[in-house]
């Protein structure tokens, strides 16, 4: 569980992440709960269909049958739009089956009691699937915020990112050279001896070289 300090002084408790399921009974929402992959999962019991796209999770169970015709074709919209960055793990339960582009980014069953025959290592997969994305969500954001500073405080040393992002100084500099590789123009201050964007510029920011810059160099 995370746990934060709202505003008002309240400490507020949230499950590190959840699995919803649609459309389903008390019982078979019994066999979900008993197969969550760790202690720190909540199980969402929801008949909402915009509960599936606002409430984030790793792991989403659909129940079919439960579907009208609208709800059924909103999903199918959403998850067509969304599916080369689909992150959570998608179980779609019962008839009619979802059409055959997204046939391979769910995983269909025709009864829930044949999902639950595995769900337990089906939903530990989907855990660890979405730690990896996590992580590499939180790296790529860290290295974003290393560019920003850089290019707002030009000759920043290694340390102070270090402090400001609450990272090692050793990640710090593993990100720098990231960057570099990805093409960004860092380099080594030798007058403030810190990290600044040749000519003040970054490709990510869409920033263009003037030509007085170049002359000032």
């Amino acid at each position: 569980m995370k746990t934060f300090l709202a505003p008002n002084g309240r400490i507020i408790t949230i499950p590190e992440s959840r699995v919803i399921s649609f459309g389903f009974s008390e019982k078979q929402n019994d066999i979900i709960a008993e197969n969550l992959p760790t202690s720190e999962y909540e199980l969402y019991e929801t008949d909402v269909v915009t509960d599936i796209f606002a409430i984030n999770s790793d792991t989403v169970i659909i129940n079919s049958e439960a579907l009208n015709d609208s709800d059924r074709e909103m999903i199918i919209d959403y998850f067509t739009e969304t599916q080369a960055s689909l992150s959570e793990m998608i179980f779609w339960i019962g008839n009619p089956k979802p059409p055959s582009h997204l046939r391979n980014k769910f995983v269909c069953f025709e009864y829930i009691e044949m999902l639950a025959v595995d769900l337990k290592y089906r939903l530990l997969k989907a855990h660890k699937m979405a730690e990896k994305s996590r992580i590499f969500s939180k790296r790529l954001a860290d290295c974003i915020m290393i560019l920003a500073e850089i290019r707002r405080n030009p000759g920043v040393k290694s340390k102070e990112l270090a402090q400001k992002f609450e990272l090692s100084v050793r990640t710090v500099q593993r990100y720098i050279t990231t960057l570099q590789a990805a093409g960004e123009w860092i380099e080594y201050d030798t007058v403030k001896r810190g990290w600044k964007l040749q000519y003040g510029c970054s490709i990510l920011f869409g920033d263009t070289i003037i030509e007085e810059a170049i002359e000032e160099e």
